[in-house]
């Protein structure tokens, strides 16, 4: 591509805002984060860490733009599994929510599909993290999963569309 070339020509002469000889600073300033990664049972599996710091004249963590901008959107191990829990832990929030409110489902009933939606979105959404979006995605449209997949997005779906009018 010729974006490529340029780029590359341009990291050539030098006018790269990064400087290779400074390693990126990934130590995490806040101690809840230095906390949780104390049970991270992954360690460094070759991930890259992107800053969690800036500073005037920080280096970039990957050496070309391509792989940096490739690494925002990756997640590791650890990351995928804090969002996991985070995800299954406001569903069921939502759930128990559900339950406290089923004894006045018959005045409240928009608000308990809405949280049960809610629920069943959060808790779909936790697996496709886990998995990653596109081979999540991919198995829920697969051959023998497609009916119920349809069945489920069509049941959540309807519930909203009922409960909003």
């Amino acid at each position: 591509m010729a974006s490529a070339s340029f780029r590359d020509s341009l990291n050539s002469m030098g006018w790269s805002r990064r400087e290779r000889d400074l390693p990126a600073n990934t130590s995490s300033s806040t101690p809840i984060l230095s906390k949780l990664q104390a049970f991270n049972p992954f360690g460094d599996s070759g991930y890259v860490r992107l800053p969690t710091q800036e500073a005037p004249g920080a280096p970039l963590p990957a050496p070309s733009r391509r792989e940096e901008e490739e690494g925002w959107f990756a997640l590791s191990r650890w990351d995928r599994l804090l969002v996991f829990g985070a995800c299954n832990a406001a569903a069921l929030v939502c759930f128990i929510i559900c339950f406290a409110l089923f004894p006045v489902l018959s005045l409240k009933p928009r608000k308990f599909a809405i949280l049960w939606s809610m629920g069943s979105v959060l808790f779909l959404a936790s697996w496709a993290v886990l998995m990653g979006p596109i081979v999540y995605a991919q198995h829920l449209v697969s051959g023998p999963r497609l009916p119920f997949t349809a069945a489920y997005f069509g049941s959540i779906t309807m519930t909203l569309v009922s409960a909003v009018k």
